[in-house]
């Protein structure tokens, strides 16, 4: 799935000759929109957060906070006052920033004092990715010549603290000038000087390590950090020239197609962080370097179009909610800038349609002090949605039945491998809705905790094939590895049709010969067919998982939600399975933020046979 598109190098040549070639003027900060005044909805909403934090206190990050995660395996005990404490810090600055009344000054002070007196900005979860103890429980001691871990919190930390910098530096300088000149020296310790010289894992540099959302993520916040504090020329040179070296190494192992095979749910970590780090970039270098008409940066953005079905829900493919409110403004800045129409006019959408609230977290800083500046769309006209998608690279299908999203039916069909980042055992794995609400689904992510990314993790249900809607042969689940994969793809977008062999994504001694299947549109309904031979007799079973519990009507038809019916072949023996956590291992799916219901259930049609050939019509 490899690009092995480096957008920068291809535009400029050797990224190292860039800031060479064109220096890095002095830099000037949300330029393109700066003089835009901030929306009085978006003002009273911070104020009023920002109130609210006033009132409470700074929450303590002890030391037996710090290492209950290495005991009990739960991460949200400490993670959630850390993110307290962040947020706090973040909504009082940008209160005190638009109000300038002195009354959230000495409060902002206060938590920027407890934060630099943190022994680590990381996670305790994160700190195996320590290059000086990874196995310490608690953050090892940091000299000046040692390199701490710098994670996806350190780095947003950086630039939480530079946000209250570039606002409020003449107030907290008020105060006492120490407390600036300490933020810059920790930054500069922590954050900056690591990521100009440490090829950690996440960068891409070593190992030939898959990359994921943390490189652009900590990439965007350390550039913004770096936009605020460095002032010496030539460290300001070098960040740029390794933050576009790491960028070219993301690209170049995105598939061309645009697709995140983290899924929707990371969609806005991944390509919009990486966005986030070419508005800097621009910033940076004065409007000199530029990447937005790159074909791979606008596939990459409109993938999030792409993949939303109405409203706020997406396919929730990988580690992913079905039900995700993305950033409108920086989605419309993103199809702008990159000239995509489409994009722009769904960010805008999602811009009048979507609460301030959603996206206003210090985890975004950047992104979302640049969004102050940006105005808010009030009213914007639906988009329609695509017919016919096909991602090549990630074998992904999508089809509507019509262009208005909110109406008819919608079909996901994914391929691919199962070593993607943030990976489920889900090839061959369908999604149905109807009029923009879900009908065959998958199942969604839990709570992430010691064993989500470890050896647990493809023991919770919610990672199985045979519960992401996949034919099952004795209960065999797929593989986890890139070798275990769909081949032999046919997309058909003329006829709505997509078809693929399934058996490789099974480990080999399985039996299977075959396993085909073929899914598509026909008129107002939804087919799939599933062939499936193997070496022996053996229990063939064909699953889906649904919202709602699907009824007998008669022989061969099931319903479904919103009035769906199910239709199958009769001599298949049929069963319901009420899917709910109080009798599967890990009790950690949350059915009712998820979708709304307090189970799920599974369609099990089944034949104990060598070969079988299923026929399935939902109308």
């Amino acid at each position: 799935m490899d690009s092995n598109v480096s957008v920068f190098n291809e535009k400029y040549g050797i990224a190292k000759a860039v800031s060479e070639v064109l220096p890095i003027e002095k830099c000037t900060l949300f330029r393109d929109v700066l003089g835009n005044s901030i929306d009085k909805v978006t003002a009273e909403f911070i104020v009023e957060k920002a109130e609210e934090y006033h009132n409470m206190d700074i929450p303590l990050l002890t030391l037996s906070l710090y290492r209950d995660y290495y005991l009990t395996g739960i991460r949200s005990n400490y993670e959630k006052f850390y993110n307290i404490r962040r947020n706090m810090l973040f909504y009082m600055v940008l209160a005190e920033a638009y109000e300038r009344k002195g009354r959230f000054v000495e409060k902002i002070a206060d938590n920027i004092w407890a934060t630099l007196d943190e022994a680590s900005w990381s996670l305790p979860a994160h700190q195996v990715h320590s290059p000086l103890n990874p196995s310490s429980q608690i953050p090892d001691v940091y000299r000046e010549d040692q390199i701490p871990c710098l994670d996806l919190q350190s780095s947003q930390t950086a630039a939480t603290l530079a946000s209250a910098v570039y606002f409020l530096r003449e107030e907290l300088d008020n105060i006492s000038p120490i407390i600036c000149k300490r933020i810059e020296h920790l930054v500069y310790l922590r954050v900056l000087r690591p990521y100009m010289t440490v090829p950690y894992k996440w960068s891409g540099e070593v190992n030939k390590w898959l990359v994921n959302n943390w490189l652009t993520n900590i990439t965007s916040c350390t550039l913004y950090a770096a936009a605020v504090f460095l002032r010496d020329f030539e460290e300001r040179r070098r960040l740029v020239e390794r933050a576009m070296i790491r960028l070219d190494i993301y690209t170049s192992r995105m598939p061309k197609d645009g697709l995140c095979d983290e899924g929707p749910g990371y969609w806005g970590a991944a390509a919009g962080n990486l966005f986030d780090c070419l508005e800097i970039i621009e910033d940076m270098t004065g409007g000199k370097i530029t990447v937005y008409d790159h074909p791979l940066i606008r596939r990459l953005g409109e993938y999030v179009v792409k993949m939303n079905i109405d409203g706020k829900r997406y396919v929730n493919f990988a580690d992913a909610s079905p039900n995700i409110a993305h950033d409108g403004k920086m989605i419309a800045r993103y199809g702008k800038k990159c000239a995509s129409p489409q994009m722009e006019s769904f960010g805008n959408m999602l811009s009048a349609t979507t609460s301030v609230n959603v996206y206003y977290f210090y985890g975004m800083a950047y992104r979302v002090s640049k969004n102050l500046f940006t105005p808010k769309i009030t009213e914007a006209s639906k988009v329609n949605g695509y017919i016919s998608t096909w991602f090549e690279d990630g074998k992904v299908a999508i089809f509507r039945e019509g262009s208005d999203t909110s109406r008819g039916f919608y079909l996901a069909f994914k391929g691919g491998h199962n070593a993607e980042s943030h990976n489920h055992l889900d090839v061959g794995c369908l999604v149905v809705c109807y009029n923009g609400s879900p009908v065959i689904v998958d199942p969604g992510i839990g709570s992430y905790d010691n064993g989500f990314f470890g050896n647990e993790r493809y023991g919770r249900w919610y990672m199985k094939s045979s519960y992401h809607s996949v034919p099952s042969v004795d209960g065999i689940e797929e593989k986890v590895g890139k070798d275990y994969a769909s081949t032999d793809e046919v997309f058909d977008a003329e006829n709505k049709t997509v078809s693929m062999e399934l058996k490789g994504a099974f480990p080999s001694d399985s039996g299977i010969e075959k396993m085909r299947r073929t899914a598509g549109i026909k008129g107002s309904s939804v087919v799939v067919s599933d062939e499936v031979s193997v070496n022996r007799k053996a229990d063939i079973c064909f699953n889906f998982l649904t919202v709602d519990e699907p009824r007998l009507i008669e022989a061969g038809k099931l319903s479904l939600a919103m009035d769906r019916v199910f239709e199958y072949d009769p001599s298949l023996e049929a069963t319901v399975e009420r899917v709910e956590n109080t009798w599967l291992p890990y009790e950690d799916l949350n059915f009712k933020g998820l979708w709304g219901r307090e189970c799920l259930w599974r369609i099990v049609l089944k034949t104990h046979s060598d070969k079988f050939t299923s026929n399935i019509r939902i109308i």
